[in-house]
């Protein structure tokens, strides 16, 4: 069986979709700015304005894991996946080594084993997965 056909890839697909929906996309656009120094964060205007358009953009990506879980045979899907890889183990990576460097906060931190499952799923699901044209 192709991993690409299993509950696995369902599974973590689902399991994305609710990260990158609510936890990552929802959160940093609707948080109440009373609530960002909870979190560790004390922005500016700016630094505001920027987590919500971070929030935007993290939303938009459903789209990218949509089209992944929904064609997971295509040739485009195979460079998404690629992609994939890149956002979610390479800056889970980026974060592991940074975060003791620059003391980021636990709301950044807390973040890294997903980033770092997702990543190794992502891994798997290119190099086991058969695309086609």
């Amino acid at each position: 069986m192709n991993i690409l056909d299993s509950k696995t890839f369902a599974r973590v697909m689902y399991f994305k979709f609710f990260m990158v929906i609510v936890i990552w996309g929802l959160t940093p656009l609707l948080i109440p700015v009373a609530l960002l120094p909870f979190l560790g964060f004390h922005f500016t205007t700016t630094g505001v304005l920027l987590l919500r358009v971070w929030g935007i953009i993290v939303l938009l990506d459903t789209f990218l894991y949509y089209y992944i879980f929904k064609n997971p045979h295509k040739k485009l899907s195979k460079y998404l996946l690629l992609f994939s890889i890149a956002d979610n183990g390479g800056i889970g990576m980026l974060l592991l080594v940074l975060t003791p460097i620059f003391h980021f906060p636990w709301g950044v931190w807390a973040n890294i084993p997903f980033q770092l499952f997702f990543g190794y799923y992502f891994l798997q699901f290119y190099k086991k997965g058969t695309f086609s044209s």
